[in-house]
């Protein structure tokens, strides 16, 4: 499906997006199963997903990123969710999916893998890259997302798991 990060219409290959990346764009509630729970009109929510694998480096990761963000229309949304995962990479529903639910799906959530370590692991051994993946990807889309109109743009939030909470402290 077009609407899929990792999809032929995708400018996000599938297979480097790694599982915990699969995993999350291809879960969570869609439009019908968000109507149902809350009685009113949906959308399909947006979940972009780029694996460490998808890019060299951390600019070019949230290169990507914002790219399929704007493939995807994410900039039409009511809510963009930045989001820093654990250091796996690994996204929790319990923290997408009830937002999603919240807004009607009329939310966009992103986010960039940093690591293949564990959290732990990678405070440890790639104290660095956590921090890096964080800036860049924060820097790239605040950047894109302050030329829209403040009238019209989503309401930007950021969010992280685990290590990715301190990464997306650090980054903002």
């Amino acid at each position: 499906e077009a609407r899929i990060p990792g999809s032929p219409a995708s400018l996000v290959e599938w297979q480097p997006m790694g599982q915990p990346g699969r995993d999350f764009v291809t879960t969570g509630p869609d439009a019908a199963a968000i109507s149902a729970f809350t009685g009113r009109p949906a959308l399909d929510p947006i979940r972009v997903y780029v694996g460490r694998a998808n890019a060299d480096t951390p600019q070019e990761r949230a290169d990507l990123a914002l790219a399929e963000l704007k493939r995807l229309g994410a900039f039409e949304r009511k809510v963009l969710l930045v989001v820093s995962p654990t250091g796996t990479g690994w996204m929790d529903p319990g923290s997408h999916d009830p937002v999603e639910y919240m807004h009607d799906g009329d939310i966009a959530t992103v986010a960039v893998q940093y690591s293949y370590m564990q959290s732990p692991f990678a405070l440890v051994f790639e104290t660095r890259t956590g921090l890096d993946q964080a800036t860049a990807t924060v820097a790239t889309i605040h950047a894109y997302w302050r030329t829209l109109p403040p009238e019209t743009r989503p309401q930007l939030y950021i969010h992280g798991l685990s290590l990715g909470a301190w990464s997306s402290m650090y980054a903002t």
